[in-house]
């Protein structure tokens, strides 16, 4: 009887370490993900920032596009203006 109590014992032993391994082995990985769980909420809010920039480097990019084509039309307005004076200054 005190043999089969004392096999027991040792069994009951084995299943505790292993009990108390896979415990271990579980808060390393809550600890884990835990980690991952903050890195991806950085990620998340570094892709949230980047797609703002992008935005707001289209809408910059289309303001300069407008700019340029308004610097274009003022620069051939003052062409012909010089033009017409000339020849306004030519029949005077």
């Amino acid at each position: 009887m005190l043999t089969i109590q004392s096999q027991l014992l040792t069994e009951l032993s084995a299943m505790l370490t292993v009990l108390l391994s896979t415990t271990k082995m579980l808060t390393i990985q809550s600890q884990l993900l835990t980690e991952l769980s903050a890195m991806l909420t950085v990620l998340l809010s570094t892709t949230k920032m980047l797609t703002i920039q992008s935005h707001l480097l289209t809408e910059l990019s289309a303001m300069l596009t407008v700019l340029l084509s308004t610097t274009k039309m003022l620069t051939i307005q003052s062409h012909f203006t010089d033009n017409f004076s000339g020849l306004l200054l030519s029949f005077l």
